[in-house]
């Protein structure tokens, strides 16, 4: 058998591995995503305890919405799973917003024992790191100094 065929062999059996791999990755992060959205909604429902107005809301398997209706902010979290990542954004949803946050973009990725976790800027986040990046803008807004 020459190098042909064997170059061929390899790269099907590298093709091979390519997809498993990346299809463990799928049901590791779409499997992390749940668990985030129902921390989020713990975290939510947290903040309510104070009698304020946030509310969280699913769209698809891809997408959190949470809005706060004391700050007149929303964000809205989805997940690419294809490109390993998720982006964040939030919006004014009433004059009461003092200004509106900048989004971002969180990476995911798969750690050695095939968890995946939440990266910004290459730095590990926690799972309450994540929430706090996501959450303290819309739920504690900084005051615009007048």
């Amino acid at each position: 058998m020459g190098w042909i065929q064997d170059y061929r062999r390899q790269s099907s059996q590298d093709s091979h591995g390519q997809s498993d791999l990346e299809s463990q990755f799928a049901a590791a992060a779409q499997s992390r995503w749940r668990e985030l959205g129902d921390e989020l909604r713990a975290d939510v429902a947290e903040f309510n305890k104070q009698g304020t107005g946030a509310e969280l809301s699913v769209e698809g398997e891809d997408t959190y919405r949470v809005r706060n209706s004391g700050s007149g902010l929303e964000l809205v979290l989805k997940a690419d799973f294809d490109n390993h990542s998720a982006s964040y954004d939030y919006t004014a949803t009433s004059q009461r917003s003092a200004g509106v946050p900048e989004g971002g973009m969180l990476s995911m990725r798969q750690s050695r024992r095939g968890n995946v976790e939440f990266y910004s800027a290459d730095e590990r986040l926690t799972s309450e790191e994540t929430r706090q990046v996501l959450l303290e803008p819309l739920l504690f807004p900084k005051q615009s100094a007048a």
